[in-house]
């Protein structure tokens, strides 16, 4: 209940949740009026990332995108589930020579187990990087965002990454990537924690044709529309 209640909130006579499953857990668990509940995305995307994205990254990192880069933004937590993701890309990186680096923006209590992992299996291409004040410098010039998570509610940096440009393999956690992703069409999904299906997915994807790839980061594009403040405005006067 807590974790539903994190992310609504009251307005006049309504109750706002931002994913329809959210809505249906409110209706069916909390006996709320349908009538009394409204969906609306949460108003993600402003200029004001774009204009981040083109900033430079830090000069210590810079030998990091010498290769193809991978990422992932989050809190180092259980939620987020960041060792599997360093279990995957380990054996998509031994199969593929090492080709590309894997970067985790964030802090969190999960950090010593992280890196002890790395440690222990000599992984020289996973970078933890810390908390950045502004990741959209470094999400921008990624190949690919990685969403890991056990769960999402909805999901910003998905929404975020394909503002910008960036292709999106998401778990398929509830409850935001269920609703926001559509495999092989604006994104790409695995099942979640399932490590071989994540390692399989990133070499499918690094496979793919530019052409391709163009046509899922369109539709992304495309999907994050609703996602802005103008939108939500919107949508926010209807009931008022």
């Amino acid at each position: 209940r807590k974790f539903i209640w994190n992310f609504t909130y009251k307005k006049s006579d309504y109750l706002i949740s931002m994913t329809n499953l959210t809505k249906n857990y409110l209706i069916q668990n909390l006996n709320i009026n349908e009538n009394k509940i409204i969906k609306i995305d949460n108003p993600v995307i402003s200029k004001k990332i774009k204009l981040l994205s083109y900033e430079k990254i830090d000069e210590e990192d810079s030998h990091i995108f010498e290769k193809k880069v991978f990422c992932t933004i989050g809190r180092l937590t259980r939620q987020k589930n960041y060792l599997e993701l360093i279990k995957a890309f380990e054996i998509y990186s031994k199969k593929n020579h090492n080709n590309s680096n894997l970067i985790i923006l964030g802090e969190g209590e999960e950090e010593k187990m992280l890196k002890k992992y790395l440690s222990k299996k000599k992984i020289i291409n996973c970078y933890l990087l810390g908390f950045k004040k502004n990741p959209y410098r470094y999400l921008s010039k990624s190949s690919l965002y990685i969403s890991s998570s056990l769960w999402e509610e909805p999901g910003h940096t998905l929404i975020e990454a394909g503002y910008l440009n960036v292709p999106i393999l998401s778990s398929d956690c509830p409850n935001g990537p269920k609703e926001i992703i559509e495999h092989n069409n604006n994104g790409f999904k695995y099942k979640m924690k399932n490590i071989k299906d994540l390692e399989y997915n990133l070499t499918q994807i690094s496979k793919l044709s530019e052409n391709n790839l163009f046509k899922i980061k369109l539709n992304m594009k495309k999907k994050t529309s609703t996602f802005t403040e103008h939108y939500f405005s919107k949508k926010i006067k209807n009931y008022l």
